[in-house]
C-alpha cells in the first residue's frame, strides 16, 4: 500500500468526522497499527478541527487586573484629621467626618473589587459564548457534509499537487445538486494581493475553465463551499490576483484533479 496516496484519498477526514463506513474504519485502524505516519495525519486533522473551534476566542485584557489594583493601591486607606484646638463637641464632629471619609474609601475599594470580578466574569462569558458558537458552526458544517458525502452521487476528487508549495485539498462534488465542497488540509498563506482560485475544466473543443470561487490561504476554514457546477472533466487550483475576474493564470497552476465520472 502506498501510504501517501492512502492519506491523500480523504480517508483521514472521513474517519475523524464519522463519515467512513464500518469496513473503512476497520481497515483504517489496521493500517494505523502498521503506519505511524497515518496516526500522525489523523492526530493533525483532529487538532486542526479543535483549533478552528477556538480560533475566534478572545482573552480578557492581560493587564486589566494590574491596572485596577495599581489604582487601588495608590488610594489612601485612612485620613489623618488636622489637630486643632477646639471644644470637645467640635472635635467629635471632626472625628465623625474622618470616619465617614475612611468608610467612603473602604466602600470604594469594595466596589472596585466587585467591579473587577464582574468585568472578568463578563469577559469570560463572552469568550465562552464565542467558542461555543464556533463549535456549533463547525458541527453544522460537518453535518451538512455528512449528508452530501454519504450520497451515492457524490464524487471525491483528489487534487494532485503540481508544485512543492501547492496546497493539499480534496473536492467533494455532487453531480446531481451541483454542490462543490473543498476540503482544505494545508493551504499556505499568500501575499495580501493574491488569492487561490478553484476552477472546473471541460476539455471540449479547447479548454473551457469556469471559476468556482476565490479563497484565501493561511488560517482558512477546514471546509469551504464553492460555486456549484453541473459538468466538469477536471478541477484545478491556481494563484491569482486578489478578486480576479478573468481567466486562470496557468503559469500559477498549483493543483489538478480528474473528475471520475
Amino acid at each position: 500500500m502506498n501510504i501517501k496516496e492512502y492519506i491523500s484519498s480523504g480517508i483521514v477526514e472521513s474517519y475523524v468526522m464519522g463519515l467512513a463506513s464500518e469496513q473503512e474504519r476497520k481497515e483504517f485502524d489496521l493500517v494505523c497499527a502498521q503506519h505511524p505516519e497515518l496516526v500522525e495525519a489523523r492526530t493533525n486533522f483532529e487538532l486542526m478541527l479543535e483549533k478552528q473551534a477556538m480560533e475566534n476566542a478572545v482573552a480578557p485584557p492581560a493587564d486589566s487586573k494590574e491596572k485596577i489594583w495599581s489604582f487601588l493601591q495608590q488610594t489612601p486607606l485612612s485620613i489623618t484629621p488636622k489637630i486643632i484646638n477646639m471644644e470637645s463637641a467640635t472635635t467629635r464632629k471632626s472625628s465623625s467626618y474622618g470616619w465617614l471619609a475612611a468608610a467612603s474609601v473602604i466602600l470604594f475599594l469594595v466596589t472596585g473589587y466587585f467591579a473587577y470580578n464582574y468585568y472578568t466574569q463578563a469577559e469570560k462569558l463572552k469568550t465562552d459564548n464565542k467558542a461555543l458558537e464556533s463549535k456549533l458552526n463547525t458541527a453544522d458544517s460537518i453535518l451538512d457534509q455528512q449528508k452530501i458525502i454519504n450520497d451515492p452521487n457524490v464524487r471525491v476528487v483528489n487534487m494532485t499537487a503540481l508544485t512543492p508549495t501547492a496546497p493539499s485539498a480534496n473536492i467533494y462534488w455532487d453531480t446531481t445538486s451541483t454542490n462543490v465542497y473543498l476540503l482544505v488540509k494545508n493551504m499556505p498563506a499568500l501575499a495580501s494581493d493574491k488569492q487561490y482560485q478553484l476552477w472546473s475544466l471541460i476539455d471540449s473543443n479547447g479548454l473551457k475553465p469556469t471559476s468556482l470561487g476565490l479563497f484565501d490561504g493561511g488560517k482558512e476554514k477546514i471546509i469551504l463551499k464553492m460555486n456549484g457546477v453541473q459538468k466538469a472533466d477536471a478541477f484545478a487550483i491556481t494563484i491569482e490576483n486578489k478578486g480576479n475576474t478573468g481567466g486562470p493564470d496557468l503559469k500559477q497552476l498549483q493543483n489538478m484533479g480528474k473528475a471520475k465520472l
